[in-house]
């Protein structure tokens, strides 16, 4: 029975849909994408992937150059194995551009293919729309709405010294390295992957065309990327939004355009106005509060009533996020609404013990037991011992000097106020960047 069941496959139905040659490509990406869409569903970007396999061995080791970067990054340990088991790859040559890998150890920045491929849209064509990317490796001429195999071959050319661009060690370790000396040292506090893939596509291109000094470089890449997460330009209809600003680079320079942007967008209203209404949420995975704390990460500030603990190092280890007015104690005074006594202007970092020494108090308490120890010199909540020292707590954690008078009564005031203290702590940040 077995054996006759495995010989009907012989007689098995097999559906065979035909395109027109003359589709465009969209439709058919669209009919790709429909077609997969049982089971695990596919993208354009495995559409991408696709186009780039169907290329003979030499897009099957480009394509695999893109899967085996991803892969390593996320688990270095996968470098014997892939050694071992695809000679082909190995003995290409780009095996050698991604060994560096084994010995990799950050995890800030682990890209997925559908990453790579989008920063590779961007660098080597400009293009951020996957849909595009695929013409273009088809070989059409967007000029005169043709395809030429000529051009396939030179946008595949393109394509793998992008990738070489972005698999290569210096370029990557040293963006990373940018990205955390803006304060973004754990991968957590990055809300936004398409900004960050941006951030590294003009970082790449910048250093290619070697007209600016590494350090402008880096300075431009970490303000582009802490303005993406503020302004939410890598969300929404963010393809379009990156190829015109690919555009506008090469137009303007990205100094320029930068310093357009900020001068259009991050005006007083943005500082003043716009990001403190943002503010207005509870989600500790917001992107304002992400780069609160990337602020304080930058100018290495200490938690909320620490002494030597910084921010930083809460962040790597071990620290509490706390409720400067508690919400115990806003609950039992009647402010039950969860979006108000978890706002984010209501959160600072703050070391374990110091967050279970306050508990339910109200600030005047809690705080009165802090100028006691100032006065007496016997710690009883964390090891501030001078007024000064407390001064500079309130400063690094944006904390308006009117919580020690916070009540149930006037919290929604001090809230307003945390709000604006925030937005001015991130805006002296960001143009220290």
């Amino acid at each position: 029975d077995a054996f006759e069941r495995l010989a009907g496959i012989q007689n098995a139905q097999v559906g065979i849909i035909t395109l027109a040659d003359d589709l465009d490509i969209n439709t058919v990406t669209e009919i790709f994408i429909r077609i997969n869409s049982k089971g695990v569903t596919l993208s354009s970007a495995d559409f991408a992937m696709s186009k780039i396999s169907s290329h003979g061995m030499y897009g099957s080791n480009l394509r695999k150059l893109i899967d085996y970067f991803c892969h390593m990054a996320r688990h270095p340990q996968a470098y014997d194995d892939i050694s071992a088991n695809d000679k082909a790859f190995a003995d290409s040559g780009l095996m050698e551009r991604i060994a560096w890998l084994r010995n990799d150890t950050s995890d800030l920045y682990d890209p997925e293919y559908t990453d790579v491929i989008r920063i590779a849209g961007l660098r080597g064509f400009g293009r951020g729309r996957m849909a595009s990317l695929v013409s273009l490796l088809s070989g059409r001429d967007f000029e005169t709405r043709s395809f030429s195999e000529e051009l396939a071959v030179q946008s595949f050319e393109t394509l793998e010294n992008a990738l070489l661009e972005i698999v290569n060690q210096y370029n990557f370790q040293q963006f990373v390295l940018t990205v955390k000396s803006a304060g973004f040292t754990q991968a957590k506090m990055i809300t936004s992957k398409n900004a960050l893939n941006f951030a590294y596509a003009l970082f790449i291109r910048l250093r290619a065309e070697k007209q600016m000094t590494d350090g402008e470089i880096k300075s431009v890449v970490r303000r582009w990327f802490v303005m993406s997460m503020l302004t939410g330009r890598a969300s929404g209809s963010f393809e379009t939004q990156f190829e015109v600003d690919m555009r506008r680079i090469g137009e303007l320079g990205v100094a320029n355009y930068l310093d357009q942007i900020e001068r259009g967008q991050l005006t007083d209203g943005f500082w003043e106005i716009e990001l403190p209404s943002s503010m207005n949420t509870t989600s500790i995975r917001s992107p304002y509060f992400s780069v609160f704390l990337a602020a304080q990460v930058h100018k290495q500030a200490k938690g909320f009533l620490s002494k030597h603990i910084t921010v930083g190092q809460m962040m790597e280890e071990s620290g509490d996020i706390h409720h400067l007015v508690p919400k115990n104690y806003l609950m039992k005074s009647g402010v039950t609404d969860r979006t108000q006594y978890n706002q984010i202007a209501n959160f600072a970092l703050t070391e374990t013990p110091i967050n279970i020494g306050i508990k339910d108090s109200v600030p005047a308490a809690y705080l009165g037991r802090v100028r006691t120890q100032i006065e007496d010199g016997k710690l009883s909540l964390g090891e501030i011992n001078s007024l000064e020292e407390l001064q500079k707590s309130f400063a690094e954690n944006a904390v308006p000097l009117t919580l020690e008078e916070t009540t149930a009564a006037n919290y929604q005031e001090f809230l307003a106020n945390r709000r604006a203290t925030m937005a001015e702590y991130i805006r002296d940040y960001y143009f220290s960047l």
